[in-house]
């Protein structure tokens, strides 16, 4: 008899249920779907989604769940890994609301791009989005969140979209220098080289669209300074709703986002929501908790995540976690847990394996 491994100490597992991406991008799948001769609905149903609830409220959310299940339906559909590429053509600026027209009207395609990470979370919540920079290079990079499933297609379609957007904001494409993924190399990669124009790597460690410095600072077609301004303040708005959670999850959210380049601070969480540090001490001391509170509870679920889903040394979790040291690591897993790291995986990983053969 077989039986089901039902892995242990749930709570201690990243709470996914807050996770959702804007509707734009299921409305952009179904323009791609029906455009390469597909049934959108057939598709959107085997999903869980219905097609015209999401097109009658485009700034609705969509569960991280139930969008990356809409995009495993789309590729069986259309038989494409590449799938995501067509979206980014269907992925219209007006669709993404003020965010859109946000980058339309920034002075330069630079300021747009600067603009972007801080209000990533109207797009997805998902996944971290920053900007590296070289003297000549401007690099955007998407890493989805620890214990947080999106589909490979989700970036494709990001990076198609933003190449897409630059290509109406400067008249051209040919900012793009070269496109990092973390996706498996497909067998055949012609889609992405046609889509990009530019050198393609795959089974990279993050995922990065590099592009062109001087070429991105050129004044942009539809610069408008003072639209630009209004639509950032409709952003705001819209991500105030939006979030209309508890600052404790807010603040939660902002640290799972943040663990993944580096050791979160509370005033960069407060930055985030335009807030200052000593508010949002206050707001969370309201809700009965602290920023050291929920920094250790992030740091909790993720080490479980890691410790039972990825062959990843203690060493490098550690790290990946914001601990200055092992040793700080050793003793926070301790508290938690009674036991090292090392001896939890033992023990977790010989359980799991001695229920699914009894």
């Amino acid at each position: 008899m077989a039986l089901i491994l039902t892995k242990p100490m749930q709570a201690d597992m990243p709470d996914k249920s807050r996770y959702s991406t804007i509707s734009a991008w299921a409305i952009a799948v179904s323009r791609a779907l029906s455009a390469s001769g597909v049934d959108a609905y057939g598709v959107f149903d085997n999903a869980g989604l219905c097609l015209d609830e999401v097109e009658s409220a485009p700034d609705s959310r969509i569960a991280i769940e139930r969008m990356t299940r809409l995009w495993s339906q789309a590729e069986q559909a259309t038989g494409s890994a590449a799938f995501g590429l067509t979206v980014g053509q269907y992925a219209y600026p007006m669709h993404f609301r003020s965010l859109g027209l946000l980058m339309m009207t920034s002075a330069t395609l630079a300021q747009a791009f600067e603009a972007l990470p801080n209000y990533s979370a109207l797009v997805s919540n998902s996944a971290s989005i920053k900007l590296q920079r070289t003297p000549d290079r401007l690099g955007f990079t998407i890493t989805p969140l620890p214990g947080v499933d999106i589909s490979p297609m989700s970036i494709d379609a990001f990076f198609a979209t933003l190449v897409h957007h630059g290509e109406l904001i400067l008249g051209h494409g040919k900012f793009v220098l070269s496109v990092e993924l973390m996706r498996v190399e497909p067998k055949d990669i012609h889609s992405w080289q046609s889509c990009f124009s530019c050198p393609i790597s795959f089974n990279k460690q993050e995922n990065c669209l590099w592009m062109d410095r001087s070429t991105l600072e050129h004044s942009a077609v539809m610069g408008n300074p003072i639209l630009a301004a209004q639509n950032e303040t409709k952003v705001r708005d819209y991500l105030d709703k939006m979030q209309a959670l508890k600052w404790q999850e807010k603040t939660s959210q902002a640290i799972h986002a943040m663990l993944v380049s580096g050791e979160p601070k509370a005033h960069m969480v407060a930055q985030v929501y335009n807030i200052s540090e000593r508010t949002l001490s206050r707001k969370l001391k309201e809700e009965g908790t602290s920023f050291r509170d929920l920094l250790q509870q992030k740091r909790k679920e993720l080490a479980y995540h890691y410790l039972m889903n990825t062959e990843l040394s203690i060493t490098l979790l550690s790290d990946k976690l914001g601990y200055t040291s092992l040793t700080n690591f050793s003793r926070a897993f301790h508290r938690w847990h009674g036991s090292s790291p090392v001896s939890f995986r033992i023990q977790s990983k010989s359980l799991q394996d001695s229920c699914i053969n009894l």
